[in-house]
Parts: structure tokens; C-alpha cells; sequence
């Protein structure tokens, strides 16, 4: 199945559309990512502001003088703060670097109509999503000793992870109508956020291409 933008990308390059003419065409079409959502990011919205309610609901809870929270927190040793620190440094900001720059290259700003597969999209399908979940883990720990690592913040981590799969989710029926098959080869390809086979995966694409 062709994808519906494949006509914009021919008449964006032979020049018969500005990239606003090819901007206002998808969204006529109903082809921009969040133009279905109540509000854009309607499903990240909602998991990360869950997740900072629960995060803080022990501070909340103190500052308010409520005993309505009364559960034992996870003591996180030092050394394991330092190690969550150099991850947030070595593996999120990249995965930012490159959402970055797939945008930044993308002639219509975020709403791509050519599909991006190489960099970390040769990784994962969303690599801003996942640098944003591994935030969340992150940075808990980081701050461990300021604000209590409860049982809620766990809670708060899950309901984040739900609210990106079902934002992916959302966005990807979007990319399928926009790419059709060349989408769904990819998605068969390259994982939505297991960041660790897909790096297996990838190095062996690369290896498959260098033996033909």
C-alpha cells in the first residue's frame, strides 16, 4: 500500500509545493501527528503528570501536614546516584540529540513526509519517547535523597510507560496512513522502545549488509 504523502514528497522536490503548501496539505489530509488528540500530546500529558504527582506526593503530603502517605521509602546508596547521573549524560541526551536533528533536517519542522531509519531510528522507532522514559527512572534516583523513592514513584514510572506506549501507539497509526508499507516494513524491523535488542538488531543489519 503507497503511503498518502508520497505525492507531496514528489511535488515538494520538483518544486510544485512549498514546504507550508506541503504543512497545510497534511493537514488537510489529517496526516500531522497530534491532529487527532483532544491536545497535543494528550497521552504524554497525562503520564508525566501523574508521574510528578506520585514523585512528590510524599513532599506534597509533608509540606501539607497530612499523614495520608505513610509508606517506606527506598534508601539509593550514593554510588548508584553517580551512575544514574553518567546514563542520564550517555544515553538520553543522544536519543534527544537525535530526535533533534531529525526535526531540525525535516523541511516541514516536526511533521516529517520522508521517513527517518538511520541514527537511532535504526535503533528504536521512538527514540525521543524512550530518552523521555528513562528520565523519568533517572532522575527519581538522582534526587533520592531529596525527595523519598516510594512505592508511588514506581507507580508514577508505570503510568508514564503506559501513557508513551498508547502515544506511540496514536502516533504510529498516523505514520502508517502517511508511509503505508514502507511503515509497516519498518515497524517489523526496528522495535518501538527495547533499546537493547534493537541494538543487537541493528548490528546485525549491518553485519547482513557488509556480507553482500
Amino acid at each position: 500500500m503507497a503511503g498518502e504523502v508520497d505525492d507531496l514528497v514528489r511535488k515538494l522536490e520538483e518544486g510544485e509545493l512549498s514546504p507550508q503548501e506541503v504543512l497545510d496539505e497534511m493537514k488537510r489530509r489529517r496526516l500531522l501527528h497530534h491532529q487527532n488528540e483532544l491536545f497535543p500530546g494528550f497521552f504524554s500529558v497525562l503520564g508525566m503528570t501523574a508521574w510528578g504527582v506520585l514523585w512528590f506526593l510524599p513532599v506534597l503530603t509533608e509540606i501539607f501536614g497530612s499523614d495520608i502517605v505513610n509508606v517506606p521509602s527506598i534508601e539509593m546508596p550514593v554510588e548508584v546516584g553517580y551512575l544514574a547521573s553518567i546514563l542520564l549524560v550517555v544515553l538520553v541526551l543522544p536519543l534527544f540529540y537525535a530526535a533533534y536533528l531529525r526535526s531540525k533536517n525535516s523541511v516541514t519542522g516536526d511533521e516529517d513526509i520522508i521517513l527517518v531509519k538511520d541514527g537511532a531510528y535504526g535503533i528504536v522507532r521512538h527514540p525521543s519517547f524512550l530518552a523521555g522514559f528513562m528520565i523519568v527512572i533517572i532522575l527519581p534516583i538522582i534526587f533520592a535523597s531529596k525527595i523519598p523513592f516510594t512505592l508511588f514513584t514506581v507507580l508514577g514510572v508505570i503510568a508514564v510507560f503506559v501513557a508513551l506506549y498508547l502515544q506511540s501507539s496514536s502516533e504510529e497509526k498516523v505514520n502508517i496512513r502517511k508511509w503505508g508499507d514502507e511503515y509497516r516494513r519498518y515497524m517489523e524491523e526496528v522495535l518501538r522502545f527495547n533499546f537493547i535488542l534493537g541494538l543487537w538488531r541493528h548490528a546485525r543489519r549491518d553485519e547482513e549488509k557488509l556480507e553482500e
